[in-house]
């Protein structure tokens, strides 16, 4: 019941950057599930607020992260509209969906783990910041997940599902219960990216045999 009764007060408390922050991730969330180009403005504009917002509520590796995030929007728009495609009867600004072998993604993983705990011994010892190390973790696998994003790598997804749900416990702690629910949001619009990914990945290596049994 505490749990409604603050979520309604935080609710009623925001101001309109607020609500328009949140209005723009979720339009974010949508627009990449369906690999819009267009995904990258609305995180640009949400994540300079959700910086502010974080920084005041002392989460200092979130607040940097969403400065990040700025500049991988600017890179995500530049990079699916104008990076060339190898296909020669197709635009040049449409980057395809791509897949990294599970051994690429499992060095990665030991990379990223690395930095965030070093990370997070930082934030713990000098900082001071609020939950430093599962901070670390869900800021360096976030910085390392949207860069896939950029590159249309089709497992991002599958990183955004076991973050999403940490970062959830992350923002419950912290009561910031209205960004709860739009993790919430973000976990369901993963599964629904997940669907629309595969989808259109099996599509483009359909269009790929065609173009090269027609070819022969």
């Amino acid at each position: 019941m505490e749990f409604f009764q603050i979520l309604a007060e935080q609710w009623r408390a925001q101001n309109t950057w607020e609500v328009i922050a949140v209005a723009l991730s979720i339009a974010y969330i949508i627009l990449a599930a369906r690999a819009s180009s267009w995904c990258w403005p609305c995180a640009f504009v949400s994540t300079a607020i959700f910086s502010v917002l974080f920084f005041d509520t002392n989460l200092l590796q979130e607040a940097a992260l969403n400065i990040y995030y700025l500049i991988i929007a600017v890179y995500g728009w530049y990079h699916w509209r104008y990076s060339k495609n190898e296909s020669s009867d197709k635009e040049a600004h449409e980057l395809p969906i791509s897949r990294w072998s599970v051994k690429r993604h499992l060095k990665w993983i030991g990379i990223v783990t690395i930095v965030a705990l070093i990370s997070g011994f930082f934030s713990d010892s000098i900082l001071k910041a609020d939950m430093p190390y599962i901070n670390g973790f869900t800021v360096w696998f976030a910085v390392f997940t949207t860069y896939l994003v950029a590159q249309k790598v089709l497992e991002n997804w599958y990183y955004w599902l076991v973050l999403n749900p940490i970062s959830f416990y992350i923002f419950y702690q912290q009561e910031l219960y209205v960004t709860c629910l739009l993790m919430v949001v973000y976990f369901v619009m993963t599964l629904y990216g997940i669907y629309e990914w595969k989808k259109l990945w099996r599509q483009q290596n359909n269009e790929v045999s065609r173009r090269t049994s027609s070819a022969v």
